[in-house]
């Protein structure tokens, strides 16, 4: 090669590390300034629109993540999606779902089929359509009520006894999820599946609020009860399961929570009934009454067959959604809250306080 030509490698050359240098096209080799200029300029306008065009999508790309933050923070957990996983995938979670609205729906039949016996009531009647869509309503909640107090604390009541009895309770502890981790994630695959229960019975709710009767505002307070229950059951069977060693005994442990509840409900309405006929005969003072109907008021709203009922009285008979007067003793009337907004409040209050619990449960070493 002629050392001219050398030469002109090496100018080139430098030419190539200027013009990377200053961020140069290398269509610029060889030409005018002015043209270098010229094509400048349009570089720097395609990279500004570049940036904006990066901008609006790292924009678009956090929103989009900050949606879905809460959803991922769940879905991340690997003990939620494999609980999921395995219960859709089996025929368990199918028959429950299918067993659970075909009670529901045999039940709603023989509701419309025994108040339609009465040949002297027309179908088209809209008093009669509207006592239709209360019971239906009212039937459909309670039972749901009833059935997941069942169902609950029988998703739970094994999440960790079961590994104890399995012995790999120490392999899902050392593992690198926390003792929260693991607790929210047994829990959140048991309250998914009984929310998905409670969803899916809303269109058997929604035939009452069709026939007549029942308000939008009576769907949305039986739901939320509904999803609080759900949950609440749920923080049950894990709160026993967090620190016994058997599966039977968290079981059974749940059960006769419920059923102990029950039976203290009852015992307290005839103590309630003793006492009121006492008082007539035997008044007392009037702070006593307010104190001991306050109590027994709060009492009675934390029993979800009641609440369910009396919050339904209350808004038919009164119109009234969050405030009530009543007098359970003697003759003062108080305002008191509505029974659906005490079992709510209790219940949320006491479901935290057994995730806690089972939280440290779970992180306390094994005897």
């Amino acid at each position: 090669m002629l050392p001219d030509d050398k030469s002109q490698q090496r100018v080139q050359k430098l030419f190539s590390e200027l013009e990377q240098i200053t961020h140069l096209p290398p269509t610029t080799v060889g030409k005018s300034g002015a043209e270098k200029e010229e094509v400048v300029g349009e570089v720097k306008v395609e990279s500004s629109a570049e940036r904006e065009h990066a901008e609006v999508e790292d924009q678009t790309r956090e929103t989009r993540s900050a949606q879905a933050t809460f959803f991922n923070r769940i879905m991340d957990n690997p003990i939620i999606a494999k609980d999921l996983k395995g219960r859709m995938r089996g025929r368990q979670g199918f028959i429950i779902i299918g067993v659970y609205l075909s009670l529901i729906g045999f039940f709603i039949f023989l509701i419309y089929f025994l108040l339609t016996l009465d040949t002297g009531i027309s179908n088209s009647d809209p008093s009669f359509l509207q006592t239709v869509g209360k019971v239906i309503f009212s039937t459909v909640v309670l039972m749901e009520l009833l059935m997941l107090g069942f169902i609950g604390p029988a998703l739970t009541a094994g999440a960790i006894s079961s590994e104890r009895e399995r012995k790999t309770i120490d392999l899902l502890k050392t593992s690198l999820l926390s003792a929260r981790s693991i607790v929210f994630g047994k829990l959140g695959s048991a309250v998914a599946f009984l929310l998905l229960l409670v969803f899916t019975a809303i269109p058997l709710q929604s035939l009452a609020f069709f026939l007549g009767g029942v308000g939008m505002p009576e769907i949305v307070i039986s739901t939320l009860m509904l999803v609080v229950t759900a949950i609440f059951f749920c923080s049950l069977g894990m709160f026993f399961s967090s620190f016994t060693q058997r599966t039977l005994i968290a079981t059974v442990y749940s059960y006769a929570t419920i059923l102990v509840s029950f039976v203290l409900f009852i015992l307290l309405l005839f103590s309630i009934s003793i006492f009121d006929s006492y008082s007539y005969s035997n008044p007392t003072s009037t702070l006593f009454e307010n104190i001991l109907t306050i109590a027994t008021w709060v009492l009675f709203s934390t029993n979800s067959l009641f609440a369910a009922v009396m919050s339904e009285v209350i808004l038919v008979e009164e119109q009234s959604l969050y405030i009530t007067t009543n007098a359970l003793f003697g003759s003062t009337t108080l305002p008191l809250p509505s029974p659906w907004i005490i079992y709510l409040t209790f219940y949320i209050v006491l479901t935290i306080v057994l995730i806690s619990l089972s939280i440290y449960f779970v992180n306390r070493p094994d005897r």
